[in-house]
């Protein structure tokens, strides 16, 4: 049996709201329409985007960059910010949770695997499907 073949595609995209449809559209071109993570992994990195628009540099005239590695069944994607934020990406307390504090709550239960890594100033936030 062969290996799947992985391949990696990355997009930079500036720090402004419009970046998340532009992203999600980017994704399907890449993946294909029929791929079956598809759904799944435009969700997950809409969550990652809007966090880092949010919560980091990024958001205030930065720039946020998302990389994606793939098969035909699987998807790794990355979302690396500008960092100079306040806390750690991390999955929100039900303390913590009210109008916002869901994305990576999501991200946690969709994806397979997820996690987080310093990138220079800022934060790779990952997961796998």
């Amino acid at each position: 049996m062969t290996a799947p073949t992985m391949r990696f595609d990355a997009l930079l995209l500036p720090g402004m709201d419009r970046a998340v449809g532009h992203a999600r559209r980017w994704l399907r071109d890449v993946l294909g329409r029929e791929h079956p993570c598809l759904d799944d992994a435009a969700l997950c990195m809409s969550e990652l985007l809007t966090n880092a628009l949010r919560y980091t540099e990024s958001g205030r005239d930065g720039q946020i960059r998302v990389e994606v590695t793939w098969s035909a069944r699987a998807v790794r994607i990355e979302v690396i910010d500008d960092g100079r934020t306040a806390t750690v990406p991390h999955v929100a307390d039900a303390a913590e949770l009210d109008v916002t504090g869901r994305g990576l709550r999501i991200v946690a239960s969709i994806a397979k695997a997820w996690g987080t890594e310093p990138r220079g100033e800022g934060h790779a936030v990952w997961f796998e499907l």
